[in-house]
């Protein structure tokens, strides 16, 4: 994942405007796919809105003991687990979000791989929608967004081996789903 520069850093500290876009441009792929992946396709792009006027507010508040691309992660995870709750609690439920798309690794396939693929993914996604919160975020943040273990640990506050005991528990259970299938 890409950084900006200290010299940007401290511009958007100061509240710069060209400087907070700067910011915007450089995270807004990878926290659009965080959100994307947790929160669902129709709803991302606002749930990105609100983590960047997260982040702008709190920008000044980075102290530097992590990377920024794993601060601006770690709220948008916050700011998607959120919404996952205002989303449940409005529906008043419980069970598993709406089944979230997926991007499909391109590739030269013959038609019916295509097919075997596209179920694939469908499957995965399905099976990924239906994980406790915390599982979600972790596969999200190892597996998608390619955080290292040290990074989903700050991001989400917790130990590195809480991640490492968590990852392996929902790929457990990603497993047990994709079997059933």
């Amino acid at each position: 994942m890409n950084e900006i520069d200290e010299r940007t850093l401290k511009r958007c500290k100061r509240g710069d405007a060209q400087a907070l876009g700067a910011l915007y441009d450089c995270y807004r792929q990878p926290v659009y796919y965080t959100a994307r992946r947790m929160v669902g396709e129709q709803e991302a792009e606002d749930v990105t809105q609100e983590v960047f006027i997260a982040v702008f507010r709190a920008v000044g508040k980075f102290k530097g003991k992590s990377k920024l691309s794993t601060w601006v992660i770690s709220v948008a995870h916050n700011v998607c687990l959120m919404h996952l709750r205002k989303r449940r609690s409005k529906e008043g439920r419980t069970d598993s979000l709406d089944a979230t798309e997926y991007d499909p690794p391109v590739t030269a396939l013959s038609p019916s791989q295509e097919v075997a693929n596209k179920e694939f993914w469908e499957n995965l996604s399905k099976a990924i929608d239906e994980l406790p919160d915390h599982h979600r975020a972790v596969v999200t943040l190892r597996s998608f967004d390619d955080l290292s273990y040290e990074e989903i640990a700050k991001a989400m506050k917790v130990g590195i081996e809480e991640v490492r005991a968590t990852l392996f528990r929902a790929r457990r259970k990603l497993i047990e789903k994709l079997r059933k299938d």
